[in-house]
């Protein structure tokens, strides 16, 4: 017998002054379908609208799931391990620390660079984007003393966790950051020769999470239907700095709460201009 869901759920994240809005259908029956998810691409529309003087413009991207035991999405509030944002490192074994076993006191710190040489450089311009942050604020120090509890007054290595989010988006476009123009084929592949879109160092980019999708975790159960994922920004995806209209296209994977990842699929190579 086949019950057939159909949600609508939106989400509010930090996705470069964006949110994430998902949609979705979901089907329970028995397919036999592998624990790791899979994907296909469906579709991809962009949306320019201007509120209050203001430029939004939005990529809804739509793809298709399958899941053999349905422990798909994170809620919001999912930080604690393994969904942390950051793995810190310790200065005893040189690996994840261990919140069990180990303090804030046993973490990697800029100090430690003097014996450790393959630490990356400290700059303080950066603002603690990579690798290094200035008295994070998920490392607490208790006063023995008075119990209060305070970041850690130092400056930590770290390096940021995958499974914090559950889908990730990675663009690429012909001609991107002042390279050649738009059309350029590669002589080798007789293709166009797309690049990355690097963006501003330290910024967040557009991977994200999409909610749980199973009623109940506790109780697998394979799992269909379809993710409407949406990238907002303030100011249009269509400014040369950006898109443009080149050639562009995007590359998309998934991740379950066990931390298997989808395959991984792209578009075909689109213009802002044939999709709106």
């Amino acid at each position: 017998m086949m019950m057939k869901n159909r949600l609508k759920i939106t989400t509010l994240g930090i996705l470069s002054l964006s949110f994430a809005g998902l949609m979705l259908s979901s089907c329970f029956d028995d397919p036999e379908f592998p624990d790791e998810p899979r994907i296909t691409f469906e579709s991809l529309r962009y949306v320019s609208q201007a509120t209050s003087g203001s430029i939004f413009d939005s990529l809804i991207l739509t793809i298709a799931f399958e899941d053999g035991d349905g422990d798909l999405g994170l809620d919001n509030d999912e930080n604690d391990a393994p969904y942390n944002p950051r793995h810190y490192f310790s200065n005893k074994t040189g690996t994840f620390l261990n919140r069990q076993t180990e303090s804030p006191a046993d973490v990697l710190v800029l100090s430690n660079r003097a014996e450790i040489d393959t630490l990356p450089e400290f700059n303080p311009d950066i603002d603690g984007c990579l690798f290094w942050v200035v008295e994070p604020t998920d490392l607490e120090v208790v006063d023995v003393t008075t119990g209060d509890r305070a970041p850690l007054n130092d400056t930590v290595y770290y390096q940021l966790n995958e499974r914090h989010n559950n889908i990730y988006v990675r663009f690429f476009t012909d001609g991107a950051n002042d390279q050649p123009e738009d059309g350029e084929i590669d002589e080798a592949t007789e293709e166009v020769n797309f690049r990355t879109i690097n963006l501003p160092q330290c910024d967040p980019g557009y991977d994200g999470r999409f909610p749980i999708l199973s009623d109940d975790l506790n109780e697998s159960s394979a799992l269909e239907g379809t993710i409407q994922y949406s990238m907002v920004q303030a100011g249009p995806f269509s400014d040369e700095s950006f898109f443009g209209n080149r050639l562009t296209k995007l590359r998309i994977y998934i991740l379950d709460r066990a931390g298997n990842r989808s395959n991984i699929v792209e578009t075909e190579p689109f213009r802002l201009s044939d999709i709106n």
